[in-house]
This record gives structure tokens, sequence and C-alpha cells, in this order.
């Protein structure tokens, strides 16, 4: 037997091994004619699979899909997404037309805005244009805008920008890095055309605008 048995309070002890993680003593502990003995060599008596361990096996890990990590069962860990949002029409549906039409008046900013539930970072806008009706070939306006997240403004300087050439869908390189919006914050786009409608005759003319932003999304 290697080492010297100490017996006391508690588990017996070997002074001077090497402790073997997971076994809760010093020593490898065998059962030997029926007593506890740390430190026994298993080639001096002990039969083989005598071995009794204080911490018995873990059970067999559960896998999840690598999209799918869990820090305990049911609960992911925090993750970044990268996601839609849209921003939807305070008034008038985001639509213009002529003077006496259903839709904004020429001149009319409309506020576009959205309220994310999670901290949401911008980094693209998508803007479209759809003239509804042109019969007397008026509604050719395109949107332009002034971003705003919270009460910050998130360009270098006031004034509107061509949110149809930013937020083509087939641009390049119109990326954008604005100021995280906090859960509950508004980010808000004034919106307003680089030309309204004019048509006075029918007042039919009609522009409509949609607006979608797609940043960094925690879940």
């Amino acid at each position: 037997m290697r080492g010297r048995v100490v017996v006391g309070a508690g588990y017996p002890r070997v002074i001077g091994e090497q402790y073997y993680p997971g076994l809760g003593v010093y020593g490898a502990p065998y059962v030997v004619g029926g007593a506890y003995v740390v430190g026994a060599d298993p080639a001096a008596g002990a039969p083989p699979g005598a071995m009794l361990a204080v911490h018995p096996a873990p059970h067999p890990a559960a896998h999840s899909a690598p999209w799918r990590p869990m820090m305990a069962p049911g609960v992911p860990p925090v993750g970044e997404g990268h996601v839609p949002l849209p921003l939807l029409p305070e008034t008038f549906n985001g639509t213009w037309t002529a003077t006496g039409g259903t839709g904004a008046p020429p001149g009319t900013i409309i506020t576009f805005s959205a309220r994310p539930q999670k901290p949401f970072k911008l980094t693209r806008i998508l803007a479209r244009t759809t003239p509804v009706s042109n019969t007397n070939g008026t509604a050719i306006g395109t949107p332009i805008a002034q971003i705003f997240v919270g009460t910050d403004l998130q360009q270098g300087e006031l004034g509107f920008i061509d949110l149809a050439t930013l937020g083509a869908g087939g641009s390049f390189d119109t990326w954008v890095s604005c100021k995280q919006a906090e859960p509950g914050v508004l980010i808000r786009f004034q919106v307003g055309l680089t030309a309204y409608p004019s048509d006075t005759t029918t007042h039919t003319d009609q522009v409509l605008v949609t607006l979608t932003a797609l940043g960094h999304y925690l879940h």
C-alpha cells in the first residue's frame, strides 16, 4: 500500500499523494476486505472494478443543433441577428396627392417611425416609391428624408437626404452605422418628396412611399 492513511473525522486521506479529480479524495480509493482504503495499489489486492467513486459519472450531455446553443435546457444565450424593421407612416398612409386629393397635400412632411422592442442598430435603408395613379403624369416625385434615432439626428448636417438613391434595392456600398436604438426608443424618418403631385383637374395622381430598415438586433 502506498502513502500514509490518516483516519479521523470525515474521509480518510493520504498525505503526500496525488489528488485525483472527480473522486473527492486523495489517492485512488479502493475497497479492500470491506474497508475503505485510500491510496491502495490495484495490483496489491483490490479486485478489478472495486474502485469506489465518491462522485458518480455525470449523465450524458444533451446536444443541440449548432444554430440553437443553450446555456441550460430552454435557456438560449444572448444572440445577434440581422433583421428587417418596418417603418410605418404616422399619417396619410404614406401617400401624397395634389391639393384636394385623398393623400397628403403638396409640401407635407410625413413621419415614418418604428419602436424596436430590443436593442436595434440601423445599418441599411430600403425605400420604394410606387405611383399609385399617374393619369396626368405628375406622380413622379421620389422620397427625401431626415433620419432620427430618439432625438439624435443621424446625419452629418441638417437637410434632406435622397432616400431613392441611398435606399435603392440594388445600390452598392450604401450601408450606414446609426446610433443604437434602445428598446422603446423611436427611429423616425421625416419624409417628403422631390416633386409633389400637381394634378389640379382630377386630383387622382398619387405617390406611395414604403420604408424598411435593416439592422443588428439582440435576441
